[in-house]
């Protein structure tokens, strides 16, 4: 092929050559895509399943206020969802996706309900659980906390009784019309449990970037970014709930 040149004086000298035809390795390396978890695998999948909740969410505030039995329903839905995917050692990126839009719905109506009785209270709780996932963050990657058994042990303890004791006020308040006092009441030892709860459930986002980095490390596939994305869900609407609950009884 000929060199090619301009007409335009100024380019004309010398012309130029068109750049070589790529080898068939180098454009292989070009065009590869990693099959191993990056960093970037886990933020858009993150970012993905956080778009399905708040879409969920949405729907759950607008059908909230007139079905509140639509919060109830979704959140029992959403917990099977994901005792499932938590059992299972292969990830099903439908029971993911299914879990986010589902979770959404219930997190949009508890938000929305407690949005009626304290004004202002769900952008408090989203700043304060942004502020805490930050905090972790740097807590982590300065290695000031690192995640250990034990926390392990403690965080999925203390989630699963959370979990049981929320299934049994609903159980006493369906019953009787009570409650559960150390849940609900704005006393000093209801306050002082939901502050316990929540630093425990903070600790959530420091097993989360511990999986990330050694699934990242070992050379996880790159499907593991849905488990990364689905634990990462999981520490911030509890963070974001006990929030809310802790919120609300210093509001009162």
């Amino acid at each position: 092929m000929a060199d090619l040149r301009s007409s335009n004086p100024v380019l004309r000298r010398g012309g130029f050559a068109p750049p070589p035809t790529p080898t068939p390795e180098e454009l292989a390396s070009h065009y590869r895509q990693p099959t191993t978890l990056t960093v970037d695998d886990v933020v858009v999948h993150t970012l993905g399943l956080f778009a399905l909740l708040g879409v969920g969410g949405a729907v759950g505030w607008v059908v909230g206020r007139d079905a509140p039995g639509i919060a109830l329903a979704a959140g029992l839905i959403a917990l099977v969802i994901s005792l499932v995917v938590s059992m299972r050692n292969r990830l099903r990126p439908s029971l993911v996706i299914a879990f986010a839009l589902i979770e959404g719905v219930a997190v949009g109506a508890i938000s929305r309900y407690y949005e009626d009785a304290f004004g202002g209270i769900v952008p408090q709780a989203l700043l304060g659980t942004g502020l805490i996932f930050i905090v972790m963050l740097l807590a982590y990657r300065s290695r000031r906390l690192r995640a250990t058994p034990r926390m392990a042990r403690v965080v999925t303890g203390v989630l699963l009784g959370v979990v049981l004791l929320s299934l049994v006020d609903l159980v006493i308040r369906a019953v009787s019309g009570s409650h559960l006092p150390i849940i609900n009441d704005a006393t000093p030892l209801g306050i002082l449990f939901s502050v316990l709860v929540l630093g425990v459930a903070s600790l959530q986002f420091i097993l989360d970037f511990d999986y990330i980095e050694r699934a990242i490390a070992t050379g996880a596939p790159r499907s593991e970014a849905w488990r990364a994305g689905f634990g990462l869900l999981i520490g911030f609407v509890w963070v974001y709930l006990e929030m809310l609950r802790l919120l609300s009884k210093l509001r009162q």
